[in-house]
């Protein structure tokens, strides 16, 4: 046999021969943005990979549901204007996407306080939090805005226009801004607030637009007060939101709405029937608004009129007949003097509780479905802010 060259065995194959094309693909198979973080602390070429604008979008299209981490929960106050938001404690959603996320991550501790007291919040959107200097009062005046964002512990103060410091406040509400190189339209550096206020007898509205904001306070625009022959009063009370409006309510039986869109307000009156009654405004199909009451043992539901102001009577029910629907699931525990409280927990249906907001059946407004709720449900049915996993996560440092 003739002389046989040793053949050397080839060298084995590692992660690092994988081609970057590969790499996004199994990236773009992770379920969260919580498992990008995870797998961009790899090593820099897989952060690289993932930090890069164009995986981020290709990541963010196939995952239109960002991670929701949990809800703040905060004190509701008797009587107010603005959102209730004192005392926020955060809860984590029961989710394998946060089974390494601990409450503590979201705390507001990292946000300095003029005098020692705590933050309200204001509102929330997406990963980030609209917070103000808790006042210990009903009344709100127009001060400093913070827009936080708690998972990466930073913060941007947003003075008022000078013209407007200090007069009450209704309400302030995150916006998104444009969409941003990762495609999401609202960050840090992405976003819009959007202020209700009380300014000499009239309503009015200012938005502030980070994308305009130069360094100098710039970012601020007013609105137009609505029709002067139109007073919002003010004892304005916060009702709620749906279908992109702002609801208040007044003691002269007025609905103030807030569209966030069009940033224009419009006033109409109360139903007759509706005037003294428990009640939530409700977004339902075809971003229409119904307003929902509890009125001495019924429930009724009325809607506004096409092209008019007027809400006129959609439909109605005793509430007995309701409570029939479910004798025999509950061995008849449920009556109808234990329904006092009626809440918007989601699009098209309210919430029925007790006086001290215990939830104990919904109805679904377009079909008058009643549901019991299990009586070992913990849901939380006071005022909550949702909380979403930051977008784009943070994961751009040390790429080189």
């Amino acid at each position: 046999m003739g002389d046989c060259s040793e053949i050397s065995a080839p060298s084995p194959t590692t992660e690092h021969d994988v081609p970057d094309e590969l790499l996004e693909l199994v990236f773009l198979r992770l379920p969260s943005s919580l498992h990008l973080v995870r797998a961009a602390c790899t090593c820099k070429r897989w952060r690289r990979i993932i930090a890069h604008a164009a995986f981020l979008r290709r990541f963010r299209s196939l995952r239109a549901s960002p991670v929701v981490a949990g809800h703040y929960r905060v004190d509701k106050l008797g009587h107010f204007s603005p959102p209730p938001g004192c005392n926020p404690v955060f809860f984590l959603s029961p989710s394998s996407d946060t089974v390494d996320l601990r409450p503590q991550h979201f705390s507001l501790d990292f946000l300095l306080s003029r005098d020692g007291g705590s933050w309200d919040i204001a509102d929330s959107r997406g990963g980030l939090l609209l917070v103000n200097q808790c006042s210990g009062n009903w009344r709100v005046a127009f001060q400093d805005l913070v827009v936080c964002e708690p998972m990466t512990r930073r913060c941007r103060v947003i003075p008022p226009p000078s013209e407007l410091r200090g007069y009450p406040i209704c309400g302030a509400f995150l916006l998104d801004g444009d969409a941003d190189e990762a495609g999401e339209p609202i960050s840090l550096s992405n976003f819009r607030i959007i202020v209700a206020l009380l300014y000499e007898g009239l309503a009015l509205a200012c938005v502030f637009s980070s994308g305009n904001d130069n360094g100098n306070n710039s970012g601020w625009m007013v609105q137009i007060p609505m029709d002067s022959l139109v007073t919002p009063h003010n004892s304005l009370h916060f009702a709620g939101q749906a279908a992109g409006s702002i609801y208040w309510s007044n003691d002269v039986h007025e609905i103030l709405a807030l569209d966030k869109d069009t940033e224009e307000f419009s006033c109409s009156l109360f139903p007759e029937e509706a005037m003294y009654c428990r009640h939530a405004f409700v977004g339902c199909d075809g971003g229409k608004v119904r307003l929902a009451c509890l009125d001495r043992g019924h429930l009724k539901v009325f809607i506004q009129a096409e092209d008019t102001e007027e809400w006129v009577l959609e439909k109605g029910v005793e509430l007995q007949q309701l409570v029939n629907q479910v004798h025999g699931q509950d061995d008849g525990e449920l009556q109808v003097n234990m329904l006092k409280k009626i809440i918007s927990v989601e699009e098209g249906s309210v919430l029925l509780c007790t006086e001290k907001g215990v939830g104990l059946a919904s109805v679904d407004l377009s079909t008058m479905e009643f549901k019991r709720v299990a009586p070992d449900d913990d849901r939380y049915f006071w005022p909550t802010y949702m909380y979403q996993l930051p977008w784009p996560p943070t994961i751009k440092a040390c790429l080189d």
